[in-house]
């Protein structure tokens, strides 16, 4: 399928390693021209090594609004304008349920709401110009009650689905159409549920088998082709939308 995504300029915030490394992937097998995004100069490097062309890194850190202006900045004046954003920076390690302070609630809102708010309100008036679109990486944790899910994370995630409703009422008076990405239990290199597999593999294994319909994980690529999709001039009609990918566990 050609979803004529060659030439467009994208931005994929925590885009070094995991999910967004695997969408980054996928645009540029797309053709599109791309910049990584990560707070650290070596998995910046490190993430480089993936691809067989020079690729644009941009350092910064999407939780903190002048960083975020910063990156989106230097996107800019090194491509000249933007199509698409990805905020795909996040993160579901917490402490359990009920044990929560309010550190934790502070660093799980800023990791899964404030780092997609920065970059997208630095993004405004460039994709107003491109017509652009913004898609974010959110959870099945956000719209359903997941069992050990992280209150800070689940109720973070919820914010931001609910910031992609509400805000796209807006943004798409400027012609630039958000949605979202809503994974469930993705599985890759340093992610949590490699930690738990290694922990207690038939108990993880027993929740796949019984709360997944499709008995499986969900791969890092199966997010990536999601997040092409909604960001694709095949989906110009789709603004405010949470699209689940999660092989069915939310059905439930």
């Amino acid at each position: 399928m050609n979803l004529r995504l060659t030439g467009k300029k994208v931005f994929i915030t925590g885009s070094s390693k995991g999910i967004g490394l695997e969408i980054a992937k996928k645009f540029h097998s797309y053709g599109s021209t791309i910049a990584l995004n990560s707070r650290s100069k070596e998995s910046l490097d490190n993430a480089k090594r993936h691809f067989s062309k020079p690729i644009e890194g941009i350092q910064g850190d999407m939780t903190s609004a002048k960083s975020a202006q910063d990156a989106i900045n230097k996107f800019v004046d090194k491509f000249g304008s933007l199509d698409i954003l990805i905020c795909n920076v996040g993160s579901g390690k917490s402490v359990i349920p009920l044990n929560e302070n309010i550190t934790d609630w502070e660093k799980s809102i800023s990791l899964n709401l404030y780092s997609a708010i920065n970059p997208i309100s630095c993004s405004i008036n460039h994709l107003t110009k491109s017509e652009g679109v913004i898609t974010c990486i959110s959870s099945i944790c956000g719209d359903k009650m997941i069992e050990n899910a992280p209150l800070t994370y689940s109720s973070a995630k919820s914010a931001l689905n609910k910031y992609v409703l509400n805000s796209s009422f807006y943004l798409a008076k400027r012609n630039i159409r958000i949605n979202a990405v809503s994974p469930g239990n993705v599985l890759f290199n340093g992610s949590i549920w490699e930690k738990k597999l290694k922990e207690n593999k038939e108990e993880v294994l027993k929740m796949i088998n019984n709360k997944v319909p499709l008995n499986k994980f969900i791969t890092p690529a199966n997010v990536a082709e999601a997040v092409a999709f909604l960001s694709s001039p095949l989906s110009n009609s789709t603004t405010g939308q949470i699209l689940t990918v999660d092989g069915g566990q939310s059905i439930y």
